[in-house]
């Protein structure tokens, strides 16, 4: 193998490895793995867009890059509760999630549908640990949920990102 072969497939290798190390997800795009099921980066970035779109004009403004961490906690609750609610015989219903964000005075975030997902997600989180009272173990404790690095790492106790994330940190899962 001449020189600058050699050179270029140690380059491939030293990046793989670096990648391996980080603990990057199998999936160039994925923002998290919830059990295994791939929440793409795509679905935080219209989370994060929608939100900022319906926040603009109030008090509680933000970028899209502002709102990310948040969208991505967002996103792992809402594919949690849809792990959960598809194994539940009465799971909560549209209308259940539509009433739960109003009551909670969030009308706004319904204003647009990429926001309006995420929020349903969250209500559809709180409705479940709300119907298992005391008994939110079994759900709050079973699942695997691993960062993208860039995230931070999750904290399964708060249900939240904690860390403000790097690719050159080894991720926590």
């Amino acid at each position: 193998m001449n020189s600058s072969k050699k050179l270029l497939v140690g380059a491939a290798l030293g990046v793989f490895g670096a990648a391996a190390l980080s603990g990057c997800s199998p999936a160039s795009g994925t923002a998290a793995l919830v059990n295994g099921v791939a929440i793409p980066d795509s679905r935080v970035t219209a989370f994060s867009e929608g939100c900022s779109a319906v926040l603009q004009d109030t008090q509680l403004a933000q970028s899209p890059n502002q709102l990310r961490s948040q969208m991505v906690t967002w996103a792992v609750l809402d594919e949690m509760s849809r792990q959960k609610a598809a194994q539940m015989d009465d799971p909560p219903t549209d209308t259940q999630l539509r009433d739960y964000v109003e009551q909670a005075g969030l009308n706004i975030l319904l204003t647009d549908d990429r926001c309006a997902e995420a929020a349903r997600g969250v209500a559809r989180h709180d409705l479940i640990a709300l119907g298992l009272g005391a008994n939110t173990e079994p759900y709050f404790g079973g699942y695997t949920v691993e960062l993208n690095p860039r995230y931070g790492s999750w904290d399964a106790t708060n249900l939240d990102v904690s860390g403000s994330g790097s690719l050159s940190e080894i991720a926590n899962s």
